[in-house]
């Protein structure tokens, strides 16, 4: 009972940091990965890098730059790889062709199912 009491202590605390957050800071954190493995991104990495970057944004967002600005920095820096979602084209690309192969094995799935149990079936019938 006393680890459920600090655990709902430590979420609390962690939802009051977050939602203390300017929104531009905030939506910066969801759309930039840690660089130290590109996996989670800042909003929930808890590396050291991803809390230097934490207080590098903070200081971008208190001079002034905009969100462009800010990711265009850290494009330069490290590359397209950064963004939690690729953009332009790249977007599409990740979005939609993934579904339409899927899809595309789907069809194709079952028309073999169906071409297979056809030939079954004439085969039992001769």
């Amino acid at each position: 009972m006393r680890n459920l009491a600090r655990f709902a202590a430590l979420m609390t605390i962690a939802w009051a940091a977050h939602a203390a957050l300017p929104p531009l800071e905030s939506k910066l954190q969801h759309e930039l990965l840690a660089p130290c493995c590109y996996r989670e991104t800042l909003d929930h990495h808890m590396s050291q890098e991803a809390y230097n970057m934490r207080a590098e944004i903070h200081q971008m967002v208190l001079s002034g730059e905009t969100e462009r600005q800010i990711i265009d920095t850290y494009k330069a820096r490290y590359g397209m790889r950064i963004l939690s979602e690729p953009e332009g084209a790249y977007w599409w690309i990740a979005t939609f062709i993934p579904p339409v192969f899927l899809a595309f094995g789907v069809v194709t799935l079952i028309l073999l199912v169906r071409k297979w149990s056809r030939s079954s079936r004439a085969q039992t019938a001769t």
